[in-house]
């Protein structure tokens, strides 16, 4: 059985998702700080500020993210970079990857982000009417589709040690 989405716009898209992945777990994806990935260079611990209006994470190091106007995807777009050592996607405090082969990973994920993307262009659409919408909630999604295609690429990146595993067996 999947839950279906309300469709409530000519332009809303159905997107068939399981009951149960719509709880991506009980952390939340704004407290920020609590998912930077250790620095690659040097294993510390970055920290997050505010400069110039906008979020970055910055290294001791030297080493710093890419800016960003949310706190989350500041730090989303740390730990996508190669700056930053990457955990295995069962690890990730998301989408309950834990005990998922690479194969079902990436499925869930896809249906997941596509989930993700739609939420997203609905809340757009509410404030290019200027509709009264959950400003948070927006900002939840944007972060949790930042998480979903951050799990995208280390699934990713598990498939290709896979492979790479698989060929000097041989």
């Amino acid at each position: 059985m999947h839950a279906r989405t309300e469709i409530a716009h000519p332009s809303d898209r159905h997107v068939d998702i399981p009951p149960q992945w719509l709880d991506f777990g009980p952390e939340d994806p704004l407290e920020a700080e609590r998912w930077i990935n250790p620095c690659a260079a040097c294993d510390g611990q970055p920290v997050l500020g505010f400069t110039d209006l906008r979020w970055q994470v910055r290294c001791a190091c030297g080493h710093a993210g890419t800016h960003a106007q949310l706190a989350a995807i500041a730090a989303v777009n740390w730990n996508k970079a190669p700056l930053s050592r990457h955990p295995s996607y069962r690890e990730l405090p998301f989408f309950d990857l834990r005990g998922l082969t690479v194969p079902q990973a990436r499925s869930k994920l896809i249906v997941v982000r596509e989930y993700l993307e739609e939420q997203k262009r609905r809340c757009e659409r509410r404030i290019r009417a200027r509709e009264n919408f959950g400003h948070r909630y927006y900002q939840r999604i944007r972060a949790y589709l930042a998480w979903a295609i951050y799990a995208q690429g280390l699934v990713k990146q598990a498939e290709h040690g896979l492979a790479l595993h698989g060929a000097r067996s041989q």
